[in-house]
């Protein structure tokens, strides 16, 4: 591992003799001009020409259900948590790194640093962004630039739809009791200097799904059988307004969610009546100005989260209880970016505040405060050689909130400062028009989430004295996307391929206990490598093909000889996304099928690897009809084999094999075949 690690730095550290800066690109992003407009892939000008790996995911190309982390899962390294059932929550693992290493971002705000909306991505619809933009490896200083896992922005659409539309309404029904109503409006004004965005939404099912159960004995399938998911329905509403200028040199608005869902626990111990309700507001103003050679952009954001934690039947902890948890975040930023390269500075402040509304247990508090400084300069070592170097250093005050639950119950928790730069260099090389290698090597830092430090909400446990998590990280590799395709029945093709590593010190994951209550916890150091495949093509202009495969193997590297050496907990050592699908116009109406499937290898809910996940492999169909008038008909089908249940090996050694149900890797029962029907109709003038 640590050869791997010096091996990459090498590469991407060494080059030619350093030329004069010719203003080539601008902090992160490098702009090679002189490539000639063509078809291409979708997306192929960000694959050649940023720094980092950036995969762009679109709602047009997703079911009118899918939610952000539904979407990102069919992305190269990316792998989805849930809790299983439409609108369960779910979170994203990114190049087999827990969820919290991954920076989470709306509209360029960060959210990495507060509670349920850093790791729940199941809340955010993908159908109220215009797109969500995945960077993996480096990430530009100004998001953040330090995340292990890469980082996620969700982007808000300004103006009218790609397509032109001013207007557009979703309706949509299927399985287990699911429905969506959505809208969204985007407008120009003022000759198109001004644009706006204002969506609306509201979804919600049952989630009363059927699963196979081992009633607790797996060894014994005398008396499994078939039981139906009980008190797993939600309901979500979620609105946005902005307004900005075309250039996007101003621009803000504001962004209200409200979930309300049940927490139907494991399926050893069921939840009948636990739920939480979060509310989330975030708002945001943005201005950039020119300042000499450069430009000047300056971000305040504010952010309050809002949860209600009701479990009158003690069912998720040691007794009834009824709790309030407040998040408020707020933070500015101000940067200068010219030709040669960023700098800036950051401030923020987050607050957490857990109440009992029984008023049985006092109200306990945690804050933590600090800033940033980054730097990030363009060096054009050659015409085929730019190298960028960034650098950041955090400071951060964080003042614990005490436990409430435990025999360290309310015991004070001492403050704590933290000072951490975290370096680090960015390649790009564009050996030709259609192709550019790339990569980056460094250390990165990420504090732990204040749902990591604090959280208690039934089925995430906080760790107040969590250390930050920090270590050298790098990744290697190429983007083949050959402008206009190859030979006469190709038009379309793009092939990336990478290599990554990681070794993070004090790694923050969380550990499944009884109930599959999972708690943040250090398992000290660890190690991960692996790579990345995606390619896609499109054959005759009708046929679209896709595929994303990740290999990804990890240790835990500690003197106890109970988990050394074994695999991090909840992390599949592969894993593959493949689609096709099939457009044609039948009798002047454009009809679209569709076919995907999801491999998930074995991965393990503890570090000792003894509770496993077993593999899986799950199949989905769609078809897409242009009713005309404006009106597409669409009709999903996930888990298209009805695969409820696996055999899993009694042992690495043994042939035998018991049957188990089909869950995800936070040991959560998955739902069987399930339909979606959804009708979109859109305006345009």
């Amino acid at each position: 591992m640590r050869a791997a690690l010096l091996c990459i730095c090498f590469i991407l550290a060494t080059g030619g003799d350093v030329s004069a800066d010719d203003g080539v690109g601008s902090g992160e992003t490098i702009v090679v001009v002189g490539r000639m407009p063509g078809d291409g892939a979708p997306d192929r000008d960000r694959a050649l020409d940023d720094a980092p790996f950036v995969t762009i995911v679109h709602p047009d190309d997703q079911p009118a259900t899918a939610s952000v982390a539904d979407a990102l899962a069919t992305s190269a390294g990316v792998q989805a948590r849930s809790l299983g059932g439409p609108g369960a929550y779910e979170s994203v693992s990114v190049r087999g790194n827990v969820p919290g290493q991954t920076e989470v971002l709306i509209d360029g705000i960060p959210l990495a640093r507060l509670a349920a909306v850093t790791t729940d991505l199941g809340r955010f619809a993908l159908d109220g962004f215009g797109q969500v933009e995945l960077y993996r490896g480096a990430v530009p200083v100004d998001l953040g630039g330090a995340g292990v896992g890469g980082a996620i922005d969700m982007v808000t659409l300004l103006g009218p739809g790609a397509g032109g539309e001013l207007a557009s309404v979703t309706l949509g029904a299927g399985s287990f009791g699911a429905k969506l109503v959505r809208a969204r409006y985007g407008d120009a004004y003022a000759g198109g200097r001004w644009l706006s965005s204002v969506t609306a939404g509201y979804q919600r099912a049952t989630g009363d799904f059927p699963f196979y159960s081992t009633n607790n004995t797996p060894l014994d399938p005398h008396d499994d059988s078939t039981q139906i998911r009980r008190n797993d329905g939600y309901d979500q509403v979620d609105v946005s307004a902005r307004l900005g200028r075309a250039d996007r040199a101003v621009v803000g608005g504001v962004r209200v969610a409200w979930k309300d869902q049940g927490l139907p626990g494991a399926v050893s111990e069921p939840s009948l009546s636990a739920s939480l309700s979060t509310l989330d507001v975030i708002a945001d103003a943005r201005g950039e100005q020119a300042a000499g050679d450069g430009l000047v952009t300056e971000l305040g954001y504010a952010v309050v989260e809002d949860q209600h934690l009701r479990d009158p039947s003690g069912e998720l902890g040691l007794g009834a209880e009824t709790r309030i948890y407040r998040t408020l975040s707020a933070g500015a930023q101000t940067s200068w970016r010219g030709a040669p390269g960023e700098a800036g500075v950051e401030l923020r402040a987050d607050s957490f505040r857990d109440t009992d509304d029984t008023g049985e247990q006092p109200t306990v508090t945690g804050a933590r405060a600090g800033g940033a400084v980054l730097a990030s300069h363009d060096l054009v070592l050659a015409p085929e050689l730019i190298v960028t170097l960034a650098a950041r250093v955090d400071a951060l005050r964080t003042a614990p909130a005490p436990l409430t639950v435990g025999p360290m119950a309310l015991a004070p928790i001492p403050a704590r400062w933290d000072v951490i730069p975290s370096p680090r260099v960015a390649v790009r090389a564009p050996v030709a028009p259609d192709v550019a290698i790339k990569g980056s090597a460094g250390w990165y830092v990420r504090e732990p989430t204040l749902v990591e430090l604090f959280g208690d909400r039934g089925f995430l446990l906080g760790t107040p004295t969590l250390r930050p998590e920090q270590g050298p990280s790098a990744d290697l590799g190429a983007v083949w996307a050959p402008l206009h395709g190859v030979g006469d029945a190709i038009d379309r093709v793009m092939l990336e391929a990478d290599g990554f590593a990681t070794q993070p010190r004090d790694t923050i994951a969380f550990i499944t206990t009884a109930g599959y209550v999972a708690r943040a916890a250090n398992i000290g150091r660890t190690e991960s490598y692996g790579a990345e495949v995606t390619a896609s093509a499109r054959v005759a202009r009708a046929l679209s093909l896709s595929v994303a495969y990740t290999r990804v193997a990890t240790a835990q590297l500690s003197a106890d000889p109970n988990v050394d050496g074994r695999e991090v907990p909840r992390t599949p050592g592969h894993l593959l996304y493949a689609r096709g699908e099939l457009a044609h116009a039948i009798a002047g109406h454009q009809v679209a099928l569709w076919v995907d499937g999801t491999y998930q290898a074995t991965s393990y809910l503890d570090p000792a690897n003894l509770g496993e996940v077993p593999p899986r492999l799950l199949v989905g169909a769609g078809a897409r009809v242009d009713l005309g008038a404006r009106f597409t008909l669409a009709l999903d089908v996930t888990n298209l084999t009805d695969l409820r249940v696996v055999d899993l090996p009694l042992s690495a050694s043994s042939t035998m094999t018991t049957p188990v149900p089909v869950t995800d890797v936070a040991g959560f029962p998955l739902p069987g075949r399930a339909l979606y029907l959804s009708l979109h109709w859109s305006y345009r003038p």
